[in-house]
């Protein structure tokens, strides 16, 4: 991240004020010619410039860390963890505020030293690509007659998810029918459908330690049982709305993965075969993110 060279200043009402009492006291000194005047109105304008050059190195030794969630999904508030650090000499603690796509996070006091850090919840009404440009940084420190703020380079690319659209989940034996389709009924039961290489995120209570001595690799035991299911998700083109048909599955998706089901997905121009875990969920959301 970097500052740009421009920085945006606003008056404030008490700025306002300031400005109007120099400028009667300055005409006040030309037109008597007094003295005292002179002097008062020539450290007014002293104050002023001091404190526009203590604003700006305020916001210059600033940096500034934006770390976006691990999901983001499309019209739900995401929240975005926001760290300032001082990055020169201590100044006295200060006010500071963060803007993010016109979304403003709340005042932020920075201290002497460390770093102080805040939540903003930011909200993108579509799935997809999305990009953070900037972030800008307002502070109205030393004296709060200007507010300054100065925008921060990010550049950052998300990846937004389609909106989960709550949809009936229905896991039974044998193959299901319609676009969402579970396969066979796979647990924790007595009988053992097959073995298979194992797959992150598959309980080790399953492990068939035999085979995993007799191949070299860890093998796990698929027993028949309702628990434990595996899903394929088909979504088809032409079948109705497409950004809906896409919310819904996605909904499938978090709902069987939280009941450890395996989960697949078929896509007119993808297919993923059912699998278990983190990163295989991840890559399940991306698919439907991108499609």
């Amino acid at each position: 991240m970097r500052f740009k060279k421009r920085y945006r200043v606003k008056i404030t009402r008490w700025g306002h004020l300031y400005i109007l009492i120099t400028i009667i006291i300055a005409l006040g000194a030309a037109n008597t010619g007094n003295n005292l005047l002179y002097l008062l109105s020539s450290a007014l304008l002293a104050l002023m410039m001091v404190s526009g050059i203590s604003s700006i190195i305020n916001l210059t030794g600033l940096k500034v860390e934006l770390s976006p969630p691990q999901e983001i999904f499309a019209t739900h508030p995401a929240p975005f963890r926001v760290i300032l650090r001082r990055r020169r000499w201590p100044l006295p603690p200060t006010l500071v505020g963060i803007r993010i796509r016109g979304q403003e996070a709340k005042g932020i006091i920075m201290g002497y030293h460390g770093k102080e850090e805040t939540t903003v919840w930011l909200t993108f009404p579509h799935r997809g690509k999305a990009e953070l440009s900037s972030i800008e940084v307002v502070s109205a420190f030393p004296l709060g007659f200007f507010t300054r703020s100065r925008k921060i380079e990010v550049n950052q690319e998300l990846l937004v998810f389609p909106k989960p659209i709550p949809t009936p989940l229905k896991v039974g034996e044998g193959e299901g029918e319609g676009p969402y389709s579970p396969g066979k009924s796979r647990g924790l039961g007595d009988e053992i459908l097959e073995l298979r290489p194992y797959q992150e995120g598959d309980s080790l209570k399953r492990m068939d330690w035999k085979a995993t001595a007799r191949k070299g690799e860890l093998i796990i035991r698929e027993t028949a049982n309702a628990q434990g299911n595996k899903l394929i998700v088909q979504v088809n083109k032409g079948a109705g709305d497409w950004e809906e048909a896409l919310g819904r599955a996605t909904y499938l998706i978090l709902e069987s993965t939280k009941r450890g089901m395996a989960v697949g997905l078929i896509l007119p121009d993808k297919t993923l075969k059912p699998a278990r875990g983190e990163k295989h969920l991840s890559t399940l959301l991306e698919a439907l993110a991108l499609a």
